[in-house]
């Protein structure tokens, strides 16, 4: 019953190990459309939990008269950062890489800050300091480059894990029906 079941799970992952291949595939051969896309389904997603806000609001049996104002409003700004996600999609996707370098740069500067009040760990504060400043530094004036290494990897893993979802159907079952 048990080697029924596996065998039944297994089967049941092909079309996913397949879909998981051929979405590293794309995002290895167009990475920067891939995270434009991304940056889009994002702004549609806090879109469509802007409609759930007043779905959910109206669909309450107990509306209270001052909380439609705030739903509305919470709607509304939810439904603007959506709009202007998916039409900045592209300056969004130039402008986290740097976010995220900068905060890499000012955490390096705390490891450094704190290895000057700890001498017992000076030397590893140190280090980790400079190296966290330092790929700080390389997202900062390299993001294009960072973004699309990134993508790389997200890309090599998903066919990874679709192929090792491939390898164990065929293992278990013995076919990749």
């Amino acid at each position: 019953m048990m080697e029924y079941k596996v065998k039944q799970l297994m089967n049941s992952k092909l079309v996913p190990a397949v879909m998981s291949i051929v979405m590293g595939i794309i995002l290895i051969i167009a990475r920067r459309s891939a995270v434009d896309l991304l940056v889009k389904i994002a702004g549609g997603l806090v879109i469509a939990a802007a409609v759930g806000f007043i779905v959910v609001y109206l669909t309450r049996p107990d509306k209270e008269a001052g909380s439609l104002s705030m739903v509305l409003v919470s709607a509304g700004a939810a439904a603007l950062i959506g709009i202007l996600v998916i039409t900045f999609a592209q300056d969004i996707v130039n402008i986290f890489p740097v976010l995220m370098g900068l905060y890499l740069i000012l955490n390096g500067l705390s490891h450094l800050t704190a290895g000057y009040a700890d001498p017992e760990n000076r030397i590893l504060a140190v280090i980790l300091g400079v190296l966290v400043i330092a790929l700080g530094i390389l997202i900062v004036f390299r993001p294009g480059f960072m973004v699309n290494t990134i993508m790389i990897f997200i890309g090599a893993a998903f066919i990874v894990n679709g192929a090792s979802d491939l390898l164990m159907q065929k293992r278990i079952t013995g076919s990749l029906r």
